[in-house]
């Protein structure tokens, strides 16, 4: 059997390959003429702030709601009663704020890996939402992450990739809540 570094063979050309190449590959210069930044594409915007921080986005409050959601269920895991099917519920909020935090912070992760910090987070209240029933609060929270996600461009499917998998956990949990008692 061959290696792959043992084939050879012909680079295949591109359509156009020569002419964008050498386009992109011209130096930047200053006003003075000297090179700023040597063979890098000249139509590359920076994004966000240099200095690596978002001082305040859209997204913040969806990452919040998200954090949210994992102390809900871990508030409501640790309020189950002994009713018909609360064992059922017991773990299935537990297997949400367990799960689901490993997921908040891989898309937190990456978001800030190609965007910059997050600053600004909400505050997490369960004063208002401890009062409304698990599936009620879930429904909400499912709405919403399909909704609000449209703070991360359509282009970011690598983001939305992990917010899917979020979206299936809350909907996944649902179905225990509902069915399984």
């Amino acid at each position: 059997m061959r290696k792959f570094s043992d084939f050879g063979g012909k680079k295949i050309k591109r359509i156009n390959e020569d002419e964008q190449t050498d386009a992109m590959m011209q130096p930047v210069t200053g006003q003075d003429g000297d090179p700023v930044v040597a063979n890098l594409p000249q139509n590359i915007e920076p994004e966000g702030e240099i200095a690596g921080t978002v001082e305040s986005n859209d997204c913040s409050a969806f990452f919040s709601k998200l954090f949210e959601s994992k102390e809900m269920a871990h508030v409501y895991h640790l309020q189950v009663r002994g009713d018909e099917g609360s064992y059922a519920a017991h773990m299935a909020l537990g297997s949400y704020y367990e799960e689901v935090l490993g997921m908040i912070d891989d898309v937190i992760e990456v978001y800030q890996g190609q965007y910059g910090l997050i600053e600004g987070y909400e505050v997490i209240d369960t004063k208002e939402t401890k009062s409304k029933d698990p599936v009620a609060y879930f429904e909400e929270v499912a709405e919403y992450v399909k909704h609000a996600r449209k703070c991360i461009s359509e282009e970011d499917t690598h983001l939305h990739s992990i917010i899917d998998d979020i979206v299936c956990l809350i909907y996944k949990t649902l179905y225990k809540l509902k069915f399984n008692k």
